[in-house]
Formats: structure tokens, C-alpha cells, sequence
């Protein structure tokens, strides 16, 4: 799988559990939460070169920074890539 393929799965996985981050039930939230760390785990453990340690921090804490940082660091990868 290339680092774009794989920042696309992360992405979908995101987006699926972001309704789920906004639950009203504890366990729910807990649950997706849960899901959502290792996406950002999993997402600076394959982007090491691409992407500052640093922002980790604020991706646990913003689904939407996150997001965001995807979409960049897929732009990286295509600008290189050529």
C-alpha cells in the first residue's frame, strides 16, 4: 500500500467514526475514541518523514486539524512523488 493509499484508509476510518465522537453515550464516545487514537497513531508511525512529531498533540485533540493535516500530507506526497 503507498503512503497515499494508506493516509485515504486512515481518512475514510476518521470520517466514519467522527459521529461517533459526538455520541452522547460514554461508551460510544469511549469506543471511538479509542479508534480515532490509534488512526493518529497509526498515521505518525507511516508519515515519519513527512509529518512534525509535535502536531500528534494537536490531532488527539481535533478531529478536524487532523483531517486537515491528511489532506496536506497527501499533497506533500504527490508534490515529491512527481
Amino acid at each position: 500500500m503507498t503512503p497515499i493509499e494508506s493516509i485515504y484508509e486512515i481518512r475514510s476510518a476518521v470520517l466514519d467514526l467522527q459521529r461517533h465522537l459526538i455520541a452522547k453515550k460514554p461508551v460510544v464516545y469511549h469506543r471511538a475514541y479509542e479508534r480515532y487514537e490509534k488512526m493518529v497513531e497509526r498515521f505518525f508511525r507511516e508519515s515519519v518523514n513527512a509529518v512534525e512529531p509535535e502536531k500528534r498533540i494537536m490531532c488527539i485533540d481535533d478531529v478536524d486539524y487532523f483531517l486537515k493535516l491528511l489532506e496536506e500530507t497527501v499533497e506533500y506526497y504527490q508534490m515529491y512523488d512527481q
